[in-house]
């Protein structure tokens, strides 16, 4: 089986995921056209690497190896992150959620602030132009 052939089967697993609609949906997501998928299924134009780069950006678990080399399988097995790497993540992602908080707190105070600034002004006596 070639690049192209493989390539068509990795769509077809797509399309039964639910992840791809059709070969116009799948065009559309890969920047290219209907006609551009259908020459590469009828073995007019082969597949170029940029194609087979938009679609690992597009659908992550593809691997793009097994496309171009028939090596592994078609769809890259993720490995489960450990805890130890996720909690300073989790951390940063608390650590800036309570910024935040802070930020929108003291957004709140200086339009308060601004409010009453503006309410104390008297337009009593402004300049009359004209």
């Amino acid at each position: 089986m070639d690049e192209n052939l493989r390539f068509i089967a990795l769509v077809e697993a797509l399309k039964e995921q639910g992840q791809v609609a059709d070969y116009v949906q799948l065009a559309a997501t890969l920047g290219t056209n209907k006609a551009g998928i259908s020459d590469i299924k009828a073995g007019r134009k082969k597949i170029s690497i940029e194609l087979l780069r938009r679609m690992k950006l597009s659908y992550p678990a593809t691997n793009v190896e097994w496309v171009i080399m028939g090596v592994g399988e078609m769809f890259a097995v993720r490995e489960q992150p450990q805890n130890t790497q996720d909690e300073p993540l989790i951390e940063r992602i608390i650590e800036q959620a309570k910024e935040i908080g802070r930020l929108e707190q003291r957004i709140k105070e200086l339009e308060q602030r601004l409010e009453k600034t503006a309410g104390d002004v008297s337009t009593g006596n402004t300049a009359n132009v004209g």
